[in-house]
């Protein structure tokens, strides 16, 4: 016997050859970017369709206590806060003669109904009614004496819901469309 001679290779059961590899890449590809095709779906509709019944957040409605002239409270209900003042008469006429120190005095770069286009941004002088997220970075607000403060910016606010002047440049606060009561015991925010 010829030991010299050598055998060729055996193929064994777990070697597979160039093509298939290629054809199982493929394959995976396939279904990766059938995943990624779902995944965009699903967001697109997700975002296009809202599955909520329809009284779902058509309107909020908040009972208020009593406030005191210059009190600021926060109200909220399910995911939405809303900032709600009183003002004194003092406060008042503070806020229509204070537009130096505004980054946007007149309100023409911020987001409110007809009825809030005037100085104190409200449909009622004694009260102001705005969401209670800062328009910096959109986090809650901190009641001041002074006035208002994003949390977790720089951003400041008079008890109008304008934004004082600083560093950086940010829109005066949201105000929703809203109704009082006649004899403001009680609020309807319709977001």
């Amino acid at each position: 016997m010829d030991v010299s001679r050598k055998r060729p290779p055996s193929v064994s059961a777990n070697s597979t050859s160039p093509d298939d590899q290629r054809n199982r890449l493929k394959r995976l590809f396939r279904y990766f970017a059938l995943v990624i095709a779902a995944a965009v779906v699903y967001v697109l509709l997700d975002f296009a369709i809202d599955t909520r019944p329809p009284a779902v957040q058509a309107s909020y409605r908040f009972s208020i206590e009593a406030l005191e002239p210059d009190q600021a409270r926060i109200l909220r209900q399910d995911n939405l806060s809303i900032l709600l003042i009183r003002r004194s008469a003092a406060t008042i006429d503070a806020l229509e003669q204070s537009v130096e120190s505004l980054q946007d005095g007149a309100s023409r770069y911020s987001h409110q109904p007809d009825y809030a286009d005037n100085p104190l941004r409200s449909r009622h002088a004694e009260y102001f009614v705005s969401y209670a997220i800062g328009t910096d970075l959109g986090c809650g607000l901190e009641i001041l004496e002074s006035g208002l403060r994003e949390i977790c910016g720089r951003a400041h606010y008079d008890f109008a819901g304008r934004a004082l002047q600083g560093a950086n440049k940010f829109p005066n606060l949201m105000i929703p469309d809203y109704t009082f009561t006649s004899n403001f015991s009680s609020l309807t925010i319709n977001p």
